[in-house]
């Protein structure tokens, strides 16, 4: 709840911004670049272990950053497709399925081939962060497909535009607000996620 607000509160602040002084963008343009994510051979068990977090779609749903997946893979899966790195602070955009979901990455990870990830710089994180969340029904109605399965293409994907502050002093103002908001999401996160594993333990050694 505390970090559903914040974000709601994040956003807010954002609209005032986006108001008067912005610029609308299209993604490829934004972005450094946008990968389409892969998944390694499945046929291939040592592509799969605990070393790189491989996100698909479930991990996103409700998450602003990615705190944990279902799956991982070994240094040898990842560095089969060295090209489907993704850093921390990426954002992450649904495109099959769901498409329209949001997330940040806050560690290096690769994803399946259901999401696109835009690693752009850092300073246009939180503004681009806010809108594509904010035009999430935008995002799946681009789709093509039937009612339940949509498919958003990368050259699609890569022409939504959004705005972004028009000077750096604007988007300077915006980050020195968002930053410490996004920080304090993300530590509320990491303390939850503590506070789940000690009930678990405690839950197995005592009933």
């Amino acid at each position: 709840m505390l970090n559903t607000n914040l974000l709601e509160f994040v956003t807010l602040i954002w609209k005032k911004y986006n108001s008067n002084t912005v610029n609308g963008v299209t993604l490829k343009k934004l972005a450094n670049t946008i990968v389409t994510g892969k998944t390694p051979s499945t046929k291939i068990k040592e592509n799969y272990g605990n070393d790189i977090p491989f996100v698909k779609i479930p991990d996103m749903h409700n998450k602003v950053f990615i705190d944990e997946t279902s799956q991982s893979l070994t240094l040898q899966g990842a560095n089969s497709q060295k090209n489907k790195y993704i850093p921390a602070n990426s954002i992450l955009v649904s495109c099959i399925g769901t498409p329209g979901l949001v997330s940040i990455t806050d560690k290096n990870i690769q994803t399946n081939q259901q999401i696109n990830s835009l690693i752009l710089d850092e300073k246009y994180l939180y503004c681009t962060f806010i809108e594509l969340r904010s035009n999430k029904d935008m995002i799946g109605n681009l789709g093509s497909g039937g009612t339940t399965i949509k498919n958003l293409n990368k050259t699609d994907f890569s022409n939504i535009v959004i705005n972004i502050p028009n000077t750096d002093k604007l988007l300077e103002k915006f980050n020195s607000v968002a930053r410490p908001i996004f920080n304090n999401i993300h530590e509320n996160m990491i303390q939850t996620q503590k506070l789940k594993k000690i009930k678990a333990t405690l839950l197995s050694e005592y009933f």
